[in-house]
């Protein structure tokens, strides 16, 4: 794919000598396009993404300097050559700053430019195969691989996003931890000493590597003020191995324990977590056993605590997973399909709910409801609103008569669809209403000098390449021919309707600059704003 090529000059007779003459394919470049001024190339460049700029530095409107300026502050990895005329010391020192790649001063010969061509062409490829070098970069991931490697084990602990199990195990492999059994139980402790001290904290982790590191089963590592080891095993199909590995999880557990009593004086208690079966339980494990520390207090005499022994088993195990069957629920009600909530809502509604009494059915559907009307009321409705044959009245006397599950299930189906469906409506007319929006504030502020790109997406609260791309979508143009064919608009207007000067209208449409002006309207019209005035009246 050829390096794509802006020229700048204001003398146009200079560009297409430039671009005519040169052989631009012969060294893989193709010129994108050609602009007269600073003002102009800005936008050019906003809208064709040049790989290099050949730029003039006395322009009007806006000079190369400057130009250089406002491209390495928005578009930075552009290459930049400036060809001149001018030897100025002054010139070469800013062209320094600037990082601009080469200072060429006119004349210059086609064999000049084809030298400079592949320079350039050299020089580009260069870098494209300096950042893609495989040793540069397996070297720099090796550097930051202990830190990749802590991370992972953090999310282990606490994931941010769902994260299949056969994706854990392959992240796992590739940083040499096996996570490819089916037995995970996790133990952490903290001391009533700071932890403050990094060289204290260092010798814990030294001591517990040293225990427990000898064999396999075993990843220790720290997260914040804690130490944490996740216990691994494999049933191989065994049945009985839950228990075996539980009772070896806390023989070595209670090893390291007698190895931190002997090296510090101060009490040292381990929390210990349930047994789970995948990796994705190792986080339900490590609350387990964060929380199993918070008993320490009740019992000060035992120095570890193992979560099973002060729960019920599986308490917390059935709550964590009701609270993902209820947060993939509601994302399917956000983003998915008529099919895909009601699948959800039969899941809500599993097995485990059969055994649920009358008063728990109505807590669990009360709290179903605040977090479907928690949704609704993001999207600017509330569950009432949807429902305008029922006021809030009958609406809580229909979910006092839901007695049964089956009931239940049918009435929280049709409510999450129709939820859904409201969503997606407002979904699909989001972009409508996104550039409503723009074209309102378009209209509103185009007359104001320095009203460009960035102050709407201000205004908005969008990037500007979010912006820029969506309105280019949607509109067919970019968003400065747009704003320019309305500032041509209402010129043409002025200059029909009244006797206002060329510097008066060009301020009255947002030009700070006249010439600027008068440029631009002779680009967008063939003819000058005086001939246009005097054709039309």
């Amino acid at each position: 794919m050829p390096y794509k090529i802006l020229l700048v000059d204001d003398e146009s007779a200079v560009r297409e000598g430039i671009r005519s003459r040169t052989p631009w394919e012969r060294y893989n470049f193709t010129v994108v396009g050609e602009a007269g001024n600073g003002i102009e190339a800005l936008e050019m460049i906003e809208e064709l993404h040049p790989d290099v700029v050949i730029t003039d530095i006395r322009m009007p409107y806006l000079d190369g300097m400057e130009l250089i300026k406002e491209i390495r502050s928005s578009h930075p990895p552009v290459t930049i050559i400036i060809l001149s005329g001018y030897d100025e010391f002054t010139y070469a020192q800013q062209a320094i700053r600037y990082d601009v790649s080469e200072y060429v001063l006119k004349p210059v010969s086609v064999e000049d430019i084809c030298r400079l061509l592949e320079r350039m062409a050299k020089q580009l490829d260069e870098d494209i195969k300096r950042m893609q070098d495989q040793n540069r970069l397996q070297n720099a991931y090796n550097q930051a691989l202990p830190f990749i490697k802590e991370k992972f084990l953090v999310s282990l602990l606490t994931p941010v996003h769902q994260i299949s199990d056969f994706n854990l195990i392959a992240k796992a492999n590739d940083y040499g931890f096996d996570l490819q059994g089916d037995e995970f139980i996790v133990a952490t402790f903290e001391t009533d000493h700071t932890m403050d001290d990094p060289l204290q904290t260092m010798a814990m982790l030294q001591v517990a590597e040293d225990v427990l590191m000898k064999e396999k089963g075993s990843i220790v590592f720290q997260f914040e003020n804690q130490i944490v080891i996740i216990f691994t095993g494999n049933s191989h199909g065994k049945e009985h191995y839950d228990a075996v590995f539980k009772k070896q999880t806390f023989r070595k557990a209670e090893q390291l324990h007698a190895y931190l009593e002997k090296y510090f004086p101060f009490p040292i208690i381990l929390g210990i977590g349930n047994l789970g079966h995948t990796p994705s339980s190792i986080s339900q494990s490590y609350r387990q056993a964060l929380t199993a520390l918070n008993y320490s207090s009740f019992y000060p005499e035992q120095h570890i605590l193992i979560i099973s022994d002060l729960e019920k088993p599986h308490t917390e195990e059935d709550k964590t997973q009701r609270q993902t069957l209820l947060s993939n629920f509601l994302v399917s009600v956000k983003l998915g399909t008529e099919e895909q909530v009601i699948e959800h809502v039969y899941k809500l509604f599993g097995e485990e709910t059969a055994a649920f009494t009358f008063e728990d059915l109505q807590a669990f559907l009360l709290h179903l409801v605040a977090s479907l009307n928690e949704l609704t009321e993001s999207y600017g409705y509330s569950l009432f609103q949807l429902n305008p044959d029922s006021d809030s009245r009958g609406f809580f006397a229909e979910l006092g008569g839901l007695t049964t599950l089956s009931k239940a299930r049918r009435w929280v189906a049709k409510l999450a669809c129709t939820i859904q469906n409201t969503i997606s409506g407002q979904r699909e007319n989001s972009h409508i209403q996104f550039i409503q929006q723009a074209k309102t504030l378009i209209a509103k502020h185009f007359t104001e000098v320095g009203f460009g790109l960035d102050q709407i997406c201000e205004m908005i609260g969008v990037s500007t390449s979010y912006f820029s791309s969506t309105f280019k979508r949607e509109m067919g143009i970019s968003f400065v021919q747009y704003l320019t064919n309305m500032r041509m608009t209402r010129a043409k207007e002025l200059l029909v309707k009244t006797e206002g000067k060329t510097y008066e209208i060009a301020q009255a449409i947002g030009f700070s600059e006249p010439n600027y002006f008068s440029f631009c309207f002779k680009r967008h019209e063939g003819i000058s704003p005086s001939q246009y005035r005097q054709a039309n009246r």
